[in-house]
């Protein structure tokens, strides 16, 4: 697997991703685990560690390497799903939750990918509002 040393950033004031990560910023786009710049394992190991963190929380949770998501589905009648995807912020690996939106799908900042505790608690108070 070639991962590249430092991932570029894009300039200041542009909100998507540089290099191989453009691929994950549009939802149909496809994740391909195996390719050389997927970086697979830190994303996989986040993925699976938020998934473990929805499930002690008693939330059903399915992983979505596609697009770098986890998919959160919530109790009661409406079986609510909400998404946290993970995206670069800050030069580190966040969890954002993807929001429908007018214009497309909106993102916003959850969590650093290392505190998948963080994120699943949030997302639960969310399913539960």
């Amino acid at each position: 697997m070639n991962i590249p040393a430092a991932p570029e950033t894009p300039p200041s004031g542009q909100p998507r991703l540089a290099a191989p990560g453009h691929a994950l910023d549009n939802s149909s786009s496809r994740f391909s685990p195996g390719s050389p710049d997927s970086a697979e394992i830190p994303w996989l190991h986040a993925a699976g560690s938020l998934t473990v963190e929805l499930h002690s929380r008693g939330l059903a949770a399915r992983t979505d390497p596609a697009v770098g998501a986890v998919n959160a589905i919530g109790g009661g009648p409406a079986h609510r799903v909400q998404q946290a995807v993970l995206r670069p912020h800050r030069g580190r690996l966040w969890w954002w939750l993807r929001h429908p939106g007018e214009s497309g799908p909106a993102l916003c900042p959850l969590t650093p990918a290392a505190d998948p505790a963080g994120a699943a608690r949030r997302i639960v108070r969310l399913l539960a509002a």
